[in-house]
């Protein structure tokens, strides 16, 4: 048996190491190992609580959470495994403070991983944009395009709700400036009552569309009242008395002096004017001109409004105070004109007597008087007795002045009159 088994031992060996290599070029040949690329494969975040919990919200950055995984192993074990087979997940309880999450892969099938030769893939992290999650409230304002025709004007608009809420990363939240809806007023001369999409808007009012902003709602019910206009004037008065030694001059009209309402047709057609109270106007004491700012809103009926975009309502009102000033003139006696000298009797002022007269208006009245036209004169019938007698003598008689409308004498002036009767002829 020895002789046997180690007679020709060369060949023999020779013919173990021939029939292994045989094997090994069938094997090859039969089964090769090959490598196969399975391209974007998403990446199954797990654990993101551990980042929301903190109410903090993510992001995906550059696309991070896709790969490409390559896989070498023989080719039956490669034939038996199809993508469905693939565990690919990124652990964010495992989250690095470059914010980036690993990539762990693994097959559902343990014993097709084990016959892998190796498992590659394009990327070993999910990179990650963390930040703290913001929740702001804002009015939802509308904004009215186009134009109405003449004669219309819009109301004011109203919401269904007129605040909402949205929710996203604290750096994408602050960009957002105001919440609008718009309405478009085109041709329109009735109500308009529809159901308008909300839209974001920064500061430059460019749209914000991003998905990572949650809105608390989407859509809004707006209503547009429509009404026709009418323009009316403003009328008003003043109360109180100026101080002493000033006066009211005038009141000016209103700015502006007409003013544009809106209402229902049978409520404007009733309308004449806007009236504001004295009250409202106090010149009591005043030395210089009064001026105030009124809201004529609170005297419209009710239903009735101011019209006009840039119109706020308000009105003003000015009252003219001047001072009032004094001149005083000296006038010679033979310059009063004696009135109604009755016949037979002679009439004349007492000479050197100082006479003087105090005459009181405003400046622009004031201007037009000299003493040359103050034309003074006295009346002789004020010295009538009751049974239509005169007496000789002198007598105390009031100088007056021709004043035009706005002046007046501040004073009694008098002078001394003699009267004598004349001698008739016989």
């Amino acid at each position: 048996m020895k002789n046997k088994l180690t007679h020709n031992l060369g060949l023999k060996i020779a013919a173990v190491f021939v029939a292994l290599l045989l094997w090994l070029i069938n094997v090859n040949i039969n089964n090769p190992l090959i490598t196969s690329s399975y391209t974007n494969l998403p990446v199954q975040l797990v654990n993101t609580y551990s980042i929301t919990g903190q109410n903090k919200v993510y992001k995906v950055l550059d696309n991070s959470d896709s790969v490409t995984v390559m896989l070498r192993a023989p080719r039956e074990v490669l034939q038996n495994i199809s993508r469905e087979q693939f565990v690919i997940r990124a652990d964010c309880a495992q989250l690095t403070e470059e914010n980036l999450v690993p990539i762990e892969f693994s097959l559902n099938d343990k014993s097709l991983e084990n016959k892998m030769e190796s498992i590659r893939m394009d990327k070993s992290y999910v990179h990650l944009q963390v930040e703290d999650q913001k929740t702001r409230q804002l009015g939802i304002q509308v904004e009215k395009t186009g134009k109405l025709p003449d004669g219309y004007v819009a109301g004011r608009s109203v919401t269904e709700t007129n605040m909402m809420s949205i929710t996203g990363p604290e750096s994408v939240i602050a960009t957002v400036a105001k919440a609008v809806v718009e309405v478009s007023m085109d041709s329109v001369t009735s109500n308009v009552e529809i159901v308008a999409r909300i839209r974001l808007r920064d500061a430059d009012g460019n749209e914000i569309t991003s998905s990572d902003i949650q809105k608390s709602i989407q859509d809004v019910k707006v209503t547009v009242p429509v009404y026709p206009t009418k323009e009316v004037p403003v009328r008003y008065s003043s109360s109180g008395t100026v101080a002493s030694g000033y006066a009211l001059t005038r009141l000016e009209p209103s700015v502006p002096e007409t003013v544009t309402v809106a209402g229902k047709e049978s409520l404007l057609s009733q309308l004449e004017y806007i009236e504001i109270p004295d009250t409202e106007l106090d010149v009591t004491d005043a030395t210089e001109d009064v001026t105030v700012t009124v809201d004529v809103r609170k005297y419209l009926p009710a239903d009735v409004t101011v019209a006009g975009e840039n119109f706020d309502g308000r009105v003003t009102l000015t009252a003219r105070i001047e001072p009032i000033l004094r001149r005083t003139y000296e006038i010679p006696a033979d310059e009063v004109q004696i009135l109604n000298i009755p016949e037979h009797w002679l009439a004349e002022l007492l000479p050197d007597q100082k006479l003087e007269v105090t005459i009181t208006g405003l400046q622009e009245d004031l201007s037009v008087i000299d003493r040359e036209g103050l034309t003074p004169h006295t009346d002789v019938s004020t010295l009538q007795e009751e049974d239509g007698s005169y007496a000789s003598g002198e007598h105390t008689i009031e100088i007056k002045v021709l004043l035009p409308e706005g002046v007046r004498q501040e004073d009694t002036v008098t002078a001394r009159l003699r009267l004598v009767r004349i001698a008739q002829e016989e």
